[in-house]
Formats: C-alpha cells, structure tokens, sequence
C-alpha cells in the first residue's frame, strides 16, 4: 500500500519527486525479499507494478530488469515478426507488414472480464483502413488481463528508450494494437486508447481521432456506471493516468489544431495556469495572463503562481518573491528565476539559478540540460560534464545531449569518457555524421584505429564526400609502424581494411597530393609485384598533383612535399626495377630519372633554401644518384 500511496502522491505533485523516488525504490528493494513473490501471480504483478513506476521516471534501465521478469514469470514471449499485407484502402499489392508474435508456454494467469469496455473509435479515414489487413491469418493467443498488461508496460519501455521518429512508431504500434484489440480488462483498455492517442497525435491522418477518443476516454472515466471493484482491477499494473493528465493531453490535442479557446477552456477548469499563459499569448492577450493570475493570488498566493506572475509579466523580481515564500526552499522558484535568464541567453546569470535548482530537486532533466548548455556556453567545462552527465543518466536517447558531454570530457581532457560518451550518441541518432566525426577523431587519439576506418565509412555514406588527411595521415603512419592499437593488436592487420577506405576516397579525391601518396605508401605494404606496380602508379598520380602548380617552388611547405613523394617515388621505383625484366626495369628507371631531375633542378635554382629543405634535397639527389647507376649498369 505505501507503493501505491507514494504513486498517488506524486500523481498530484506538479513535479517529479526525489524524495518520493527514494523513498519507493526502497520500498521496492524490501518488497523483493519478501514471501509473497514465491506466488508467481504475485510477482509478475509487482514486476510490472514496480516497471510502470520507473517508467514514470524515466528509468529506463530500471524497467527493463522488471519487465523481464515478468515475461520470464508469465513465461510470455514477445517479437516483431513480418507478413504481407494491405493498410490503405486503394492498395492493389500486399506488402510486408509488422506484427506481434505471442508465445505463451503456460496457461494464463485468471483475470476478471468487464462487460461495458470503453469503445475503440473508428478512424474513418479516406485512405487508411482501420487496421492493417493481413493476407494470411495471424495466429493469435488468448491471454489474461496479466500478459496483457506486460504487452503494455512494454510498449511504453520501448517507445521512451527509442528515438521519437516514424521507425519507432512502427515498431511500437504493433505491442499497443495487441491489447488494444483484445483486452477485456477495463483499465487496460483506458490506458491502451490513451497511449494510441498519444502515439496517434502526431500523424495528420489519426490526430482528429486522436482528440476525439481523447474526449470519449475523459467521460469513461468520470462515468460511474462501471463499478470501482472493475475498474481498480489492474489498474496500478495498467499505468492509466489520473482524469486531470487526460484533460490535459485532451487540451493540448485542441492546442496542436488550432482549437486554442476551446484548449483555453480546459486548462483553466483543470488550473494548469502554465498552458493558460501560453494560450493568452496565442489569443494575443498578456495582459489576460497577468491579470487571472493575480486574481488567483489574491485569493490565496503560492510559489506556483508567483512564478507564474513572473513569466507572464517577465518581471523577475516576482521570482525572488516566489523563493522568500518558500523559506528559500523551493527548487520550482530558482527554476523559473534561472529559464528567465537562460531564455535571454544570459547563461552566467541563469547557472546558478539552475544549480541551485537541481541541488534542491535532482529529477529535473529541462533543468540539467539547460543547466549543461549555459556551462557550455560559459566554458565552465566541470559543471557542463555535470550536468550532462546527469541529464543523460535521466534521458538517455538525446544525441546532442551526449554529444556536449562529450565536448565537456574532451575539453577537461578525458578522452576515454569522451569516446564512451560519442559511442552512446551515436546509438541515439546514426545518421549525424557530425557525431561519427567527433568519434573519428577522439578515437584516433586513443588508438581505436579499426573504429577511425568504421567511422569514416559511415561519413562517407551520409555525405558522399569527406576529407580529413589529418586523420588519414595519423592512421596511415600507425599501419606503416606497425604501431599497437588500444586492444594491443599490431596496426598492420588492419591494412586490407585500409586500403578498402583509400580506394574508396580515390573514387572522389583526384587531386590531392596526400591521399594519393598515403595509398601509395599503404599499397607498397603489401610488398607483392603488383603491390609495387600499383604503388608506383599512386605515387606518381601524388607527384603530378604536386608540381602541377606552376608556383610550387616558390613556398617551403609545398616544396617539402615534392621532395618527400620524390624519396617515396625513388624507393618504391627501385624496389618494383629489381624484380622485373631488362626493358621494363629500364623504362621505370628513365621514368624515375626524369621525374627526379625535374625536381632538383627547380629546387636548386632558389636562392632562399632553408636548412630542412636542404636536407631533403640531399636525400633526393641520393636516390637520383642510385637510379642513375642503375641505369648505366643496363645500358
């Protein structure tokens, strides 16, 4: 009952509760060692009570060790399977579709059936038919009110752990269609209609259906014709929301269409004074805003309302007001002081407004993130890494979020949390192809060489093209080595993989000197004839690109650049001569020479040579030296 009691409590709080959090979990921790979960009944009950619970705060981790429980429990197994069939009403072909494979190796659990089940609204669309028309028939199980709550619990871990996009929608719908369409359990036909209405709301085709079941759902509850020992049944384990959250939704759903007095009308009956500000904006009426809030405090004033003064008359001494009432106590006062300041891009003057915030109530993942970006913005890196860290612990399927606590890591000079951090965004989006080159690179620093060729491969199928020969010429000098990577494996074995991505960058890169010489210098390695012969061709294709500009003599570092593909010409030139016939020894030996000379005597011809520049001059007319004498010794 105290589980049940704290749930209640926080159902009516404006707020997540850390307090109440604790208290419950432990709770739930005393809960496990008890007897009464030898009952498997029992403890599939709990599992899923206790998984709806951490699902309300977004514990995520939490939910999923619960709701397997409860699947092992019920010994209930769930996939998404395919089979062909038709969703729109003019289409001609079936195609493949998503369904819910149930296996149920036990009998069900007992469950009690309700005669007067809320109704599923028809979606009398024009196109869409009401549910997807399989070409064979599905297999269905029946289940109890049990299993089907688990399907439930489910479907909620699954659609908050993943990205919000249509992918997931798709793959969700099917576990909410299963109870949706069977269940004979009161609560859990509430509940189910209120998730589709969520699910639905965001799609032009059901959000009129959407709003209207919302409605519809809204006068079931207050109905009581159902008696309460029918509807308490499941309805912990159900997840179904108090009346005051479905007049919300209901009034935002008026809100998304336009239907902004008729959303008016809602929030202020249910007191939501936040929304009610948000609509007299809409209706270009402030003033209204201040004023029904006044009224309100003079009745009986609240933090909740000074706060809410404050916003609509962005007056921010109203704030500090809200926070003397509280004895200095409440964190809702500092977290409106602090979005004040933060939404006028004043991030010094909002970070220790959100601080406090957060110190006072950690589960407060709007202030966390915000309070991340503002230490960003400041370069106050410790705190950024704070706060993001904490926010992603609370919500973890924001990209950018563990993007920035990547950058914080990196900034404080921890790159092995940073790489940990990179890999964690890009499993929330993969298809940023910033985020893969912000791990690109912290992996190149760390060693991660095969993760440097992953990451460069899915770059280059986002964008096509992408150069970074900082990066290249890293990892390109790592294989030549023979350097060890962070596992202690020896670099050189990931050269075929390498060689892989450099043909892959040849195919749009003509023209720059670097990769071509790099794919020549990782092709030699592989020390065969052909090696040699393909090298050769690199090498040279680095060469033209090198001296093709008329000026490129005349500036230090580009001279540096001839003469060092120069020494790599030469070598490789000599290397690939030794293993060949007279006359094609010959003709790779004049094609040397040639090359060579051109290069000599324009460098030699300045008057301005450095020391360096010297210095590689000599090696080149070294190796000229040698294919000289190679060639006379064949003549």
């Amino acid at each position: 009952m105290d589980n049940i009691t704290n749930l209640l409590h926080q159902y009516i709080l404006d707020e997540s509760s850390g307090v109440i959090f604790d208290e419950t979990e432990q709770l739930i921790n005393k809960i496990n060692d008890l007897s009464l979960l030898e009952n498997p009944y029992c403890k599939a009950l709990f599992s899923i009570e206790a998984a709806q619970f951490y699902l309300y705060y977004r514990r995520i981790q939490n939910s999923e060790k619960y709701i397997e429980l409860a699947q092992d429990t019920a010994k209930l197994s769930l996939s998404l399977e395919g089979a062909l069939g038709k969703r729109t009403k003019y289409q001609q072909e079936n195609k493949a579709q998503l369904f819910l494979k149930i296996g149920l190796e036990k009998n069900q659990f007992p469950s009690r059936h309700c005669e007067n089940l809320p109704k599923s609204l028809n979606l009398n669309d024009d196109v869409r038919l009401e549910r997807i028309e399989f070409s064979e028939d599905i297999e269905s199980t029946q289940l109890g009110a049990v299993e089907e709550a688990i399907i439930l619990v489910k479907h909620i871990q699954l659609q908050l752990s993943q990205p919000k996009d249509k992918l997931t929608d798709e793959e969700v719908k099917p576990y909410l269609n299963a109870v949706v369409d069977n269940t004979r359990n009161w609560s859990l036909k509430i509940a189910s209609l209120y998730h589709r209405c969520s699910l639905e709301s965001t799609d032009k085709r059901t959000i009129e259906r959407s709003m209207m079941q919302m409605e519809y759902l809204i006068h079931e509850l207050k109905n009581t014709k159902v008696p309460n020992s029918i509807r308490v049944d499941m309805f912990f384990a159900s997840g179904l929301k108090p009346v005051w959250i479905l007049e919300q939704t209901w009034a935002h759903l008026m809100l998304h269409l336009g239907l902004v007095k008729g959303a008016l009308d809602v929030f202020l009956n249910i007191k939501l004074w936040e929304e009610v500000i948000t609509c007299y904006n809409l209706l270009e009426l402030k003033h209204k805003a201040a004023e029904i809030i006044r009224q309100e405090i003079s009745k009986k004033e609240t933090v909740h309302l000074w706060c809410l003064l404050g916003d609509a008359t962005q007056d921010p001494s109203h704030y500090e007001t809200a926070w003397k009432l509280s004895n200095e106590k409440s964190s809702r006062a500092q977290r409106h002081w602090g979005l004040f300041y933060f939404a006028k891009n004043n991030y010094e003057e909002a970070k220790p407004h959100l601080k406090l915030s957060v110190e006072l109530n950690n589960i407060q993942e709007n202030v966390w993130i915000r309070l991340g970006f503002a230490a960003l913005q400041t370069e106050d890196w410790k705190l950024a890494a704070t706060a993001y860290k904490r926010y992603c612990a609370l919500e973890q399927s924001t990209f950018e979020a563990w993007n920035n606590l990547a950058k914080a890591y990196i900034k404080l000079g921890d790159k092995p949390k940073a790489w940990k951090s990179l890999q964690d965004a890009i499993k929330c989006n993969y298809d940023r192809w910033q985020v893969w080159d912000n791990l690109m690179v912290v992996s190149i620093d760390l060693g991660h060489f095969s993760e440097v060729i992953r990451c460069y491969h899915r770059i280059l199928d986002l964008k096509n093209h992408h150069l970074d020969v900082q990066v290249l010429d890293i990892l390109t000098r790592a294989i030549i080595n023979n350097i060890k990577d962070s596992d202690g494996n020896p670099a050189q074995k990931l050269l075929p993989k390498a060689l892989e991505l450099f043909g892959r960058i040849s195919s749009f890169v003509r023209n720059n000197l670097h990769v071509w010489r790099m794919y020549g210098q990782l092709t030699a390695l592989k020390k065969t004839d052909i090696g040699d012969e393909i090298a050769v061709q690199y090498l040279q294709l680095a060469h033209r690109v090198a001296v093709s500009s008329s000026k490129w003599f005349q500036q230090e570092d580009t001279i540096e650049d001839v003469l060092q593909i120069c020494c790599l010409l030469a070598e490789t030139y000599l290397r690939c001569a030794s293993q060949c016939e007279v006359k094609k020894k010959r003709s790779l030996l004049a094609s040397a020479k040639l090359s060579l000379q051109g290069v000599v005597k324009k460098v030699k011809d300045q008057d301005w040579i450095t020391e360096k520049i010297s210095t590689d001059l000599h090696k080149v007319e070294e190796y000229l030296n040698d294919v000289v004498n190679e060639l006379d010794k064949i003549k």
